[in-house]
C-alpha cells in the first residue's frame, strides 16, 4: 500500500463515520505516524508504506472514527505557536481560547504578575509568558493528571521559572494570596452546564469532566472568581475570562457586582461571545494599544 492509498483509505473510513474533518484528520494521522511533513508526503506519496506504519495508522483511524480525540492520538497540539503535550485527563487547547489571551496582550505591561486559574495543560500561562517579556505567571491546577502535563509543557516551552505550576483548588486556595497581588487574572474555567455534558460531542466527552462541569447553570467557577479572586487584583488590574457563547451578560454582571469596570464582551472568529474582560479600576501604567 502506498502512502497515498493509506491516506485515501482512512479518509474514507473517517468520512463514513461522520468525523467532522475527515480530510485534515486523515492527513494528520498519516503525517504523525510517518514523521513526514506535508512537503515530504507529496514527494513520497506513491512510495510503499511499511506494514507496521500501515497498521499503526489504521488502528489510530479506527479510534478516531469512534470519536476519540485526534489530539490525544497525536499526543500534542499547537496553541499560539506553543507545542503542548496532551492526553487523557487534560483539556485540549482550542483556538477559541486565543481570544482571551490576545485581549490581555493588547495592554502594555511591565513585568506583570499573572495568575492563570484552572490552567490545565498550561496553554494560557505559557502563551502569556512567551508573549509578555518579564511576565511571571502562577498556573493553578487541581487535577493530578492535568498537572503532569502542565509541568512538562512549562519545561518543554522554555518558560520554567517564569511559569510556576501550583497544585490547588481555586475554590479554596484564594486565601493563600494577599489582596492586591496580581496585575492580571486570566482563566478558561469549566463552564458547561452539568445537564448538558451527556449530550456533548463524543470527542468532548472524552475530555475530563472536571474540566467541563461548571455546575447546574455553568457559572459556579465564575462566582468563585468574581467573589474570591477579584480582590486579589491590584488596583487597575485586568481580569479576562473565557465564556460559553450564552454566558456573556451573566459573567459581566458577576464581575461588575464585584468591582470590575470598563467591561467588554469580546467575540470569537465565528461572531460568538467568547471572552469577558475588564479592569478593577483605572491604572495609568497600562494603555490599550
Amino acid at each position: 500500500m502506498t502512502f497515498r492509498e493509506l491516506y485515501r483509505s482512512i479518509y474514507e473510513l473517517l468520512k463514513k463515520s461522520g468525523t467532522d474533518s475527515p480530510e485534515s484528520d486523515a492527513m494528520e494521522l498519516v503525517l504523525h505516524f510517518t514523521g513526514m511533513n506535508r512537503v515530504s508526503y507529496l514527494i513520497n506519496q506513491d512510495c510503499q508504506a511499511e506494514p507496521e506504519i500501515v497498521n499503526m495508522v489504521c488502528e489510530a483511524a479506527e479510534k478516531r472514527s469512534e470519536g476519540y480525540p485526534l489530539q490525544y492520538i497525536s499526543g500534542c497540539w499547537s496553541f499560539m505557536d506553543c507545542e503542548l503535550l496532551v492526553g487523557e485527563g487534560v483539556l485540549i487547547p482550542r483556538d477559541d481560547t486565543e481570544v482571551c489571551v490576545r485581549e490581555v496582550l493588547k495592554y502594555s505591561w511591565d513585568s506583570p504578575l499573572v495568575i492563570d486559574l484552572c490552567s490545565g495543560s498550561g496553554a494560557i500561562a505559557i502563551a502569556v509568558a512567551r508573549n509578555i517579556p518579564g511576565a511571571r505567571v502562577i498556573a493553578a491546577e487541581l487535577s493530578d493528571a492535568a498537572f503532569v502535563y502542565l509541568e512538562k509543557n512549562t519545561e518543554l516551552n522554555g518558560v520554567g521559572g517564569r511559569v510556576v505550576p501550583v497544585k490547588c483548588d481555586i475554590k479554596k486556595c484564594y486565601d493563600s494570596y494577599n489582596d492586591g497581588s496580581f496585575d492580571v487574572i486570566i482563566s478558561n474555567p469549566p463552564y458547561i452546564r452539568k445537564s448538558e455534558i451527556p449530550s456533548l460531542q463524543k470527542e468532548v466527552r472524552c475530555e475530563p469532566e472536571m474540566a467541563l462541569d461548571g455546575g447546574e447553570d455553568g457559572l459556579d467557577f465564575y462566582r468563585t472568581i468574581a467573589e474570591k479572586w477579584v480582590p486579589k487584583l491590584k488596583s487597575g488590574g485586568i481580569i479576562a475570562l473565557e465564556i460559553g457563547e450564552e454566558q456573556g451578560e451573566d459573567v459581566r454582571k458577576l464581575l461588575e457586582n464585584n468591582g470590575i469596570t470598563e467591561l467588554r464582551i469580546v467575540k470569537d472568529i465565528q461572531g460568538l461571545d467568547r471572552t469577558v474582560i475588564g479592569r478593577r479600576s483605572h491604572y495609568s501604567k497600562t494603555d490599550v494599544h
